[in-house]
């Protein structure tokens, strides 16, 4: 009975031995992963415009080119290539005189620029806008911003025997003749005085026996005073400078710097008999607000 007891109790060892598994390997801890960075954004590089820095001589050279190209793209009539050229050379040269008057010319208002007081003028064959515009205007830059003024699209179609207005009350002397002298207010309904030339008085005949009068040398005719020289180049330049001062203060109705400036061109050119008028315009127009006032 107890062998038996004891057989039972090994089968049943070896039965439960049997039925275990064996354990399975710990699996390894799972390795911490290291974030990955996100890439940096890329940076747009800074965008520099083609050509030379504004302001540097390369720059003005370019300028300059641009300006000559725009001059001829206005006077063929196209306004939009000239905008555009003007406006390039601005950005390269700010400062450039010939820039802000071809600026002013295609943007500005003619009749506020010019005022709307006007005389005609009949256009000389051969004659060009930019000429006229530097006799009246005292700068032929101003050839556009006259264009304007006159409602001429295209100006280098400008003819002969064509009638312009020219800002001004002082109409405009032919080339190479002198300018008319402004001729004094009259009141309404009061024709222009015509002045007389007296006739001389008839010398009686002498008596037949009366003695033969001696006669009188012949008086020479006074001779015709030379033309006055030419200024130097300096000095024209210089006259162009105070011509430009006088008309942008004549604009803007500062008469008293008008009319100095006139004054000092009349005194680099004595013979300006244009800056004389455009002086006398200015003296009256001052003398006709003063009475208003």
């Amino acid at each position: 009975m107890k062998v038996s007891i004891a057989i039972a109790a090994a089968l049943l060892v070896a039965l439960l031995a049997g039925c275990q598994t064996t354990p399975e390997p710990p699996k390894p801890a799972p390795q911490p992963v290291a974030p990955v960075p996100e890439p940096e954004p890329v940076k747009a590089a800074p965008t520099v415009p083609d050509g030379p820095p504004p302001g540097s001589p390369a720059a003005r050279t370019q300028a300059q080119q641009l300006l000559r190209q725009a001059a001829d793209s206005l006077n063929a009539g196209n306004e939009d290539k000239g905008r555009t050229e003007v406006a390039e050379a601005l950005r390269l040269d700010p400062d450039s005189k010939l820039a802000q008057c071809l600026n002013r010319g295609i943007k500005a208002d003619p009749e506020q620029v010019l005022g709307r007081q006007s005389t005609s003028y009949t256009v000389r064959p051969g004659e060009t806008l930019g000429r006229i515009a530097q006799r009246a205007l005292g700068d032929p830059c101003e050839f556009y911003l006259l264009a304007r003024y006159n409602n001429i699209r295209v100006p280098q179609q400008l003819a002969g025997g064509q009638v312009i207005r020219i800002p001004g009350r002082v109409a405009l002397a032919a080339p190479d003749a002198p300018a008319a002298k402004p001729q004094p207010d009259l009141p309404a309904g009061r024709a222009q005085p015509v002045p007389t030339i007296a006739k001389p008085p008839t010398e009686p005949s002498a008596p037949p026996s009366a003695e033969p009068a001696e006669r009188a040398e012949p008086v020479a005719a006074p001779k015709p005073a030379p033309p006055a020289p030419a200024p130097a180049p300096n000095t024209r330049a210089e006259i162009e400078r105070h011509q430009r001062a006088a008309l942008a203060a004549f604009r803007r109705q500062d008469l008293d710097t008008a009319i100095r400036e006139w004054d000092q061109v009349i005194a680099l050119d004595p013979g300006n008999e244009l800056a004389r008028a455009r002086r006398q315009e200015a003296i009256e127009l001052d003398r006709r607000i003063k009475q208003i006032k």
